[in-house]
């Protein structure tokens, strides 16, 4: 068996303590070329081994486009409500996510690739709208192959080699602007602006038409601006909550929600299960994500990034 890959980032100030992963669990968390960083949010590689990890069971919460490299010998499957995918393709294309997905693996290395809209409309130039919570083989939307980046990861370190490859590689495919750029760049800085809470106010600081804000938000997002709102105050609050670990814990919710039980209600939505149910799972892989993403992105989860989209910008 090949030896796990080296844990880490090559992010100015890294502290490796921060991992503190499960035995036997490997990940590396990497910013793309300064030049990527409005389309791409970060890469991230997995790896794990050992019989105790087979069958390993973890969720994935709802989340922007990714690409995602399986270079593990061994199967691994995800499931949504309603849908199987099993095994995983090679290379696959993930699209946009509003429920939660649960991931199982039986060891070995994955590469992943978090998008933004505006990335996957450079990259792809493809209607998200078709592709809301479904995974496909890349091929089917890709331009080219990606075979020889597939057959370039699979020969390198799998581990801090990674960031340069995939840098060059989507260096020499972005470097054209889609049509709506500034458009998808600008409403995707608005919906993590905590102070937007309605369609009608998005519409009103892009200056379009609600029916034009809505093809556009439904091409190249994925789902209707209502939905995006309520999906990232949602992802917010339940991080917070995930965070705060007390009984008090659901005053750390958004304030623009109502009440507890308007966000519990998204937690039916959202994740298809009660928010007891959930935070009574044990899902010590996808805390370790939080975890290093927070410390080394400034973003826990890539449904409230890229880190660069932080801060709003305003008029």
């Amino acid at each position: 068996m090949p030896d796990m890959i080296e844990s880490g980032s090559h992010s100015t100030g890294f502290n490796p303590a921060v991992f503190n992963l499960p035995a036997n669990v490997a990940m590396r968390w990497e910013l793309p070329h300064p030049s990527l960083a409005r389309f791409i949010g970060d890469y991230f590689v997995f790896d794990s081994e050992g019989e105790e990890l087979m069958g390993a069971r973890s969720p994935i919460l709802p989340t922007w486009p990714m690409i995602r490299f399986v270079l593990a010998e061994q199967p691994m499957t995800i499931e949504a409500p309603g849908a199987v995918w099993s095994p995983l393709p090679e290379a696959g294309f993930y699209g946009s996510a509003s429920r939660i997905m649960e991931h199982t693996s039986y060891g070995g290395v994955t590469v992943g690739v978090n998008l933004t809209p505006a990335g996957v409309a450079r990259l792809l130039n493809i209607d998200l709208s078709q592709y809301c919570d479904r995974m496909v083989p890349l091929d089917e939307v890709a331009r080219d192959t990606c075979q020889p980046l597939i057959v370039e990861l699979r020969a390198s370190d799998q581990g801090p080699a990674v960031k340069a490859i995939l840098d060059r590689f989507f260096l020499e495919r972005m470097d054209t602007p889609s049509r709506d750029e500034e458009r998808i760049i600008r409403l995707n800085h608005l919906l993590l602006d905590e102070r937007i809470r309605t369609a009608k106010e998005l519409a009103r600081e892009l200056e379009l038409h609600s029916r034009t804000l809505q093809r556009l938000s439904l091409k190249r997002f994925g789902y209707s601006p209502q939905t995006l709102i309520a999906r990232t105050r949602f992802l917010r609050s339940l991080i917070a909550v995930k965070a705060a670990g007390t009984k008090d814990a659901y005053r750390a919710i958004d304030e623009s929600y109502t009440d507890v039980s308007h966000f519990l209600r998204d937690c039916e939505r959202f994740l298809g299960m009660t928010a007891r149910r959930f935070f009574k799972l044990e899902m010590p892989f996808l805390d370790a994500v939080l975890r290093v993403r927070k410390a080394t992105l400034d973003v826990a989860t890539p449904g409230l990034g890229p880190a660069t989209y932080r801060v709003p910008e305003r008029p």
